[in-house]
């Protein structure tokens, strides 16, 4: 499965979630709970979480990473 950002439609990663739930699905695990992804888009400057689910991904929020330049 590949994500995108939402805003920029830029690719960002692609993860195989298909193959993890089917191992687990083996392994007589059910899940049913989405994975929750944070990760960042070069482009937009914008943190975006997703809920991954096992045949689809929902965008959730995006926000700005606060930088604390005193630290």
């Amino acid at each position: 499965m590949d994500i995108r950002c939402k805003s920029t439609k830029r690719y960002l990663f692609k993860i195989e979630i298909e193959e993890y739930y089917k191992n687990l699905k083996k392994m007589g695990i059910e899940v049913e709970t989405p994975l929750i992804i944070e990760y960042p888009c070069p482009k937009c400057k914008m943190i975006e979480v997703y809920e991954i689910y096992p045949t689809h991904y929902i965008h959730i929020r995006s926000y700005k990473r606060d930088v604390d330049n005193n630290k």
